[in-house]
C-alpha cells in the first residue's frame, strides 16, 4: 500500500509541481509557470507530460490513480494541483 503525503496549499504545491516538472521535463524553472500550458508554451512532448503528471501523483501517494488520469487533460501546473488536491481528500 502507497502511503498517502499529505498535500499542501495550492501556492506551495504549485511551486513543488514546478520543481518535479523541471527535473522531470529538464526544463528551466524560471520558464515553468502555474499557469504555462506544458505543451503549447514549454513544447512538452505527450510522453515527458505522462512522466511528469505520474512522477507528481506518486509525490504524493496516489499512484494506485493513476490508471485513471489522463495526463493531457491537465495541461497546465495550476490544473494539476488541482486534481492532485481533490484526488488526495
Amino acid at each position: 500500500m502507497t502511503t498517502r503525503v499529505p498535500v499542501p496549499a495550492t501556492q506551495e504545491l504549485i511551486e513543488e509541481l514546478r520543481r518535479i516538472c523541471a527535473e522531470t521535463v529538464e526544463i528551466p524553472i524560471g520558464k515553468i509557470t502555474a499557469d504555462a500550458d506544458l505543451a503549447a508554451d514549454l513544447g512538452v512532448d505527450s510522453l515527458s507530460h505522462d512522466e511528469f503528471v505520474v512522477t507528481a501523483l506518486e509525490r504524493y501517494g496516489l499512484a494506485e490513480l493513476i490508471s485513471t488520469v489522463q495526463p493531457t487533460s491537465y495541461p497546465t501546473l495550476r490544473a494539476l494541483a488541482d486534481l492532485i488536491q481533490q484526488l488526495a481528500r
